[in-house]
């Protein structure tokens, strides 16, 4: 039997156990992997198991900054800041420069109610990248939060300066106009937002007053 016949002959017999599920799930995975998964359920609204995933990642390599960043996130879609800043500063503490974690304690920070280190941590991050829209959306929410409303207005446009479409600045200066009693200019943000991105519409239509 030449070559060719052996080769074909081996295609026919292994295409089928090639092709079955258990042969990839029996593949070894990386840490990317791992994180990639992660991201796909975080993106389904799966924190849990979004969070079991970016473990599994920093358990395979504990270097890899990405893994520890996305528990961050996930641990924040749960409300578990505590440990959600814990995640942040071991990014942090692998990557020095990482500009989205020190955006993520701002955010964390903000969320339990501590505005001056919210703050801080939200201009680290435009330090290290001015024109990051996450830093400036975490930024402005700790100044609202905080009831700094003219500084988080000023930090939404200056988001929407460098893209006018960005829905999490619509909605936070949507916010801004309820709680300043500006209604009209509330519904303003809401309309713009209902083309941008309807949930967050919805959401902001319940602050509205009738």
């Amino acid at each position: 039997m030449g070559l060719l016949d052996r080769l074909k002959r081996r295609d026919a017999e292994e295409p089928a156990a090639a092709s079955a599920p258990a042969y990839y799930a029996a593949l070894p995975r990386t840490a990317y992997d791992y994180n990639d998964h992660g991201l796909e359920l975080l993106g389904r609204g799966e924190a849990e198991q979004a969070l079991e995933e970016f473990r599994r990642a920093a358990r395979k390599m504990p270097e890899c900054t990405e893994a520890h960043y996305n528990m961050g996130v996930a641990y924040d879609h749960l409300a578990d800041y505590r440990r959600s800043i814990e995640s942040y500063e071991r990014a942090i503490s692998l990557d020095p420069e990482f500009a989205e974690a020190y955006s993520g304690m701002g955010m964390a920070y903000s969320k339990m109610g501590k505005g001056v280190e919210a703050i801080k941590w939200c201009h680290q991050a435009l330090r290290l990248k001015p024109g990051s829209l996450p830093a400036l959306h975490s930024l402005a929410l700790a100044y609202y939060n905080w009831g700094a409303y003219p500084e988080a207005a000023k930090a939404c446009q200056k988001a929407l300066a460098i893209d006018p479409d960005y829905p999490h600045a619509h909605y936070a200066l949507g916010l801004i106009h309820v709680d300043t009693g500006d209604r009209l200019a509330a519904l303003q943000e809401q309309k713009i937002l209902q083309k941008l991105d309807p949930d967050l519409a919805d959401l902001l239509l319940g602050f509205i007053p009738r």
